[in-house]
């Protein structure tokens, strides 16, 4: 369904607003570098995440994503969680999710099916645009949009890196409709 620049875009964004690793700087400087070949007015935002990255000690990108995605329940990746809280509706969603990924043959892994590095690794591999799309405009491009005006509320480092992956994935969606998939 994707084209492989935006399938590998997905996966470095999971890869970027994933628990920071060893290899984060790694993954910011690749999808910086990709975002500066196909899609540079998006690129100038990520610019500055990644030179916050490589300012900080990994122990100090551990807190600030814990205190950033984890402590903060409006801040949440848990798409599901935004648009259901926790009711009924979010675990119908996540049977929903479970049910494409097994149809897909993809492995969610531990995590829960509605976070959003889960859903970016399952977009690099969907070849269900009737799927995608939905899913893509309906539900996490209006989380996105929040998270990434509370961040820069916030000052949060993270902000350039939501907002850079909202910027993305807006192009992304026009792409997929304009051309029926093949973006």
């Amino acid at each position: 369904m994707l084209q492989e620049e935006s399938q590998q875009l997905c996966r470095l964004f999971a890869e970027v607003l994933d628990y920071p690793g060893a290899s984060l700087a790694e993954s910011a400087n690749e999808c910086l570098r990709q975002l500066d070949a196909c899609l540079p007015d998006i690129a100038d935002q990520m610019r500055s995440f990644v030179t916050f990255v490589e300012s900080q000690g990994r122990g100090a990108l551990e807190e600030l994503y814990t205190a950033t995605f984890d402590m903060a329940p409006a801040l949440t990746q848990y798409i599901g969680y935004h648009l259901f809280g926790e009711t009924p509706k979010r675990s119908a969603f996540l049977v929903r999710l479970e049910e494409a990924y097994q149809s897909h043959g993809f492995d969610s892994g531990t995590e829960l099916a509605d976070h959003l590095c889960v859903l970016l690794r399952f977009f690099s591999v969907a070849q269900d645009v009737e799927f995608v799309m939905p899913l893509l405009e309906e539900c996490i491009l209006p989380v996105l949009d929040k998270m990434a005006g509370d961040l820069r509320k916030s000052k949060n480092s993270y902000a350039p890196a939501v907002t850079s992956l909202r910027l993305f994935l807006q192009q992304l969606s026009r792409r997929l409709a304009k051309v029926g998939g093949l973006a």
